[in-house]
C-alpha cells in the first residue's frame, strides 16, 4: 500500500469547545514511525469526555497543539516497522494523554503512529466501531474495580452472583452511571468477577442496564441517590462504589457511611471516581467546584470527615489489561456498545452528541 504524504485530520488548534477548537485539515502531514512505533491506517475513532475536557481547559502554552484529537482507534497496520505486527493486521490502539503530549498524535486522523505496546490485535467478532471504543473505557472500568479492591479472576458471567471465584451474593458493588461508557464495561466486568451489581442511570435506560447484568437498578431522576440509599440501605453495605458519572456533587461520597462498608484490611470502604469535572463556564466556577471537592474528600475523620476512602482512577495503559479485555470479548462475556456512528466530515456533530451527556455507550467517528 502506498502511504501518502498528507492526510485529513481533525486538529486541535486552540482552547475551546470542539466547534471552536477543532479544524479539519486536508493537508496534515502523515507521520513516519520512529523505532518501536507502528503506523496505522485508522478506520474508526471513539470520542471520549477527556478529549473535549482538555480542549476546553488547557491553554495552548500547556498543550502540544496542534495535534489530531482523541485517543481510541481501530485500524490496519500499514507499516509494522519491525514490530511483532505485520502489515495488514487489524488492530486496536490507544494514545494516552501523556503520549499525545509528546508525539502530537491523535486518533481522529487517517493515519497515526503509536508504540507497538499500545496496539493489540482486534477481536475478529468486533466491527471497527465496536473495537474503537474499547481501550480507554474498558481499561478504566477494570482498573477502577481493581483500585477499589474488587479485582478477581475473570470468569464466565453468572447473574446469580454466587459460586464464582469465591465471592458470595453479599459482595455488592454500586455503579453510578451504569449507562456511561465506563459503567457499561464495569457492570459486565464486575459480573464476570462474581459480584452482585447495583447500578444507577436514567429510567429510560433501565432495561438496557439490567440486560448488561445489573441485579438491581436505581433511577437517579426519581430521588437524589444519597437519599434513596439512606432510606433503602443495602444489607450488607456495598463493598465499593464506582462513580462512573464523575459527580461534582460530593453528597454521594459524604453520606456514604450509611451504605458503603467500612474498610476491612485492604478491601472495602472505597469510593472510586472516574474524575469529578467542574462544570464551569468560568475559571472562577471551576475553582469553586474544585475547592468543594477537595474540602469534602480531604477533611480527616477526626474533624468530621468521611470514614471511607475516596480514590481517583488514573488510567494507565497496560497490555495485560487489554489482553484480558479482548479475551472477554472473544469469549462473549464482554460486549461493547456503540451509541452512534458519524461520518468523518461530521465529527463536530459527534461531539455535539457526546456533549449532551445522554450518549449510551460510545460515540464513534468512521475515518474514510
Amino acid at each position: 500500500m502506498e502511504i501518502p504524504v498528507t492526510q485529513r485530520a481533525w486538529v486541535v488548534i486552540k482552547q475551546g469547545k470542539p466547534r471552536q477548537a477543532l479544524d479539519l485539515k486536508t493537508d496534515f502531514p502523515v507521520p513516519k514511525p520512529k523505532p518501536g512505533h507502528v503506523l496505522v491506517r485508522v478506520r474508526a475513532a471513539a470520542l471520549n469526555p477527556v478529549g473535549w475536557k482538555f480542549m476546553g481547559v488547557l491553554p495552548n502554552f500547556l498543550s502540544a497543539r496542534p495535534h489530531p484529537a482523541e485517543h481510541d482507534l481501530a485500524g490496519v497496520v500499514v507499516d509494522a516497522n519491525g514490530s511483532q505486527f505485520s502489515d495488514g493486521d487489524e488492530v486496536i490502539g490507544f494514545i494516552p494523554v501523556s503520549l499525545q503530549s509528546t508525539t502530537r498524535q491523535g486518533a481522529l486522523a487517517q493515519y497515526a503512529t503509536l508504540p507497538a505496546s499500545n496496539l493489540i490485535l482486534k477481536p475478529t467478532k468486533l466491527s471497527w466501531e465496536e473495537a474503537a471504543g474499547l481501550p480507554l473505557a474498558a481499561q478504566t472500568a477494570l482498573q477502577a474495580l481493581r483500585l477499589g479492591g474488587c479485582d478477581r479472576e475473570l470468569t464466565e458471567p453468572n447473574k446469580s452472583s454466587s459460586g464464582i471465584s469465591g465471592s458470595t451474593p453479599q459482595e455488592t458493588i454500586f455503579i453510578n452511571g451504569g449507562s456511561t461508557a465506563v459503567g457499561i464495561y464495569a457492570i459486565q466486568i464486575a459480573k464476570a468477577m462474581g459480584f452482585r451489581v447495583v447500578a444507577s442511570a436514567s429510567g429510560r435506560n433501565e432495561d438496557f442496564v439490567r440486560n448488561l447484568g445489573a441485579d438491581e437498578f436505581i433511577d437517579y431522576r426519581t430521588q437524589p441517590l444519597p437519599a434513596h440509599l439512606i432510606s433503602n440501605p443495602p444489607n450488607p453495605r456495598f463493598t465499593m462504589i464506582l462513580d462512573a458519572a464523575g459527580l461534582v456533587d460530593t453528597a454521594l461520597y459524604t453520606e456514604s457511611e450509611a451504605y458503603l462498608a467500612p474498610p476491612s484490611g485492604k478491601k472495602g470502604g472505597v469510593y472510586v471516581s472516574t474524575g469529578p469535572w467542574p462544570g464551569g463556564p468560568s475559571w472562577g466556577k471551576i475553582v469553586t467546584d474544585i475547592g468543594k471537592i477537595i474540602g469534602a474528600i480531604g477533611r480527616p475523620s477526626y474533624l468530621g470527615g468521611v470514614k471511607r476512602k475516596w480514590k481517583l482512577i488514573m488510567l494507565e495503559h497496560k497490555s495485560d489489561d487489554m489482553e484480558k479485555i479482548c479475551g472477554m470479548v472473544e469469549r462473549g462475556t464482554l460486549h461493547p456498545h456503540v451509541d452512534s456512528t458519524h461520518a468523518f466530515g461530521s465529527a463536530l456533530d459527534a461531539y455535539d452528541k457526546l456533549l449532551t451527556g445522554r450518549a449510551v455507550g460510545k460515540v464513534v467517528v468512521m475515518v474514510d
